[in-house]
């Protein structure tokens, strides 16, 4: 069985605006991985993780790169992955009875992107189940990032993980500008 791993996380400007801020970031990853399921189906199983920051996504300034192979999720050529890296400011704002909060957001906003797609092939399906979770996430963040504990930013916007491994995504925002190298083991 194969796994997904970040190969690398490169801190390219860890203030988004290209001046050093005082102080570092650790980050942490968000991720989301359902099955898409062929036919009408809308039953299908999901995933969501959150990972780091724990020693190797810490203290991350401009320049830093920690090339580590980290695990973040199983497998499976038939699901879409979509992550999210977020700047973790006190404690980390997607922890506890929150990250249950998330998984029930996003099988929601999965089981129903699913249902739109009933009859779509598995190519078809894909861009819009990777739209309604990223959005989900993006609706998530607003609210348990804002509550009285929160104060996490996102790191730009959630993407979709692509099959081309490996794969380097580019999450950019007012949080930072990361690159991180996706691959499959």
């Amino acid at each position: 069985m194969a796994n997904v791993y970040v190969d690398e996380m490169k801190c390219v400007d860890e203030s988004g605006s290209g001046i050093d801020e005082w102080g570092s970031d650790d980050v942490y990853l968000l991720l989301f991985r359902g099955r898409i399921p062929t036919g009408a189906a809308v039953q299908s199983s999901t995933e969501f993780t959150v990972t780091g920051p724990g020693g190797f996504w810490d203290v991350m300034d401009d320049g830093d790169r920690r090339s580590r192979d980290v695990l973040v999720a199983t497998f499976d050529p038939a699901s879409l992955y979509v992550v999210q890296l977020i700047e973790k400011d006190d404690g980390r704002d997607v922890a506890g009875d929150v990250t249950g909060a998330y998984r029930t957001g996003l099988n929601l906003a999965w089981t129903a992107a699913l249902a739109r797609t009933i009859g779509q092939s598995a190519s078809q399906r894909r861009p819009v189940l990777a739209q309604a979770i990223s959005d989900s996430l993006r609706a998530l963040n607003e609210v348990f990032m804002e509550l009285p504990k929160g104060n996490d930013d996102e790191i730009g916007r959630p993407q979709a993980l692509p099959t081309k491994q490996p794969a380097v995504l580019e999450f950019k925002g007012a949080s930072g500008l990361y690159r991180t190298t996706f691959k499959v083991v």
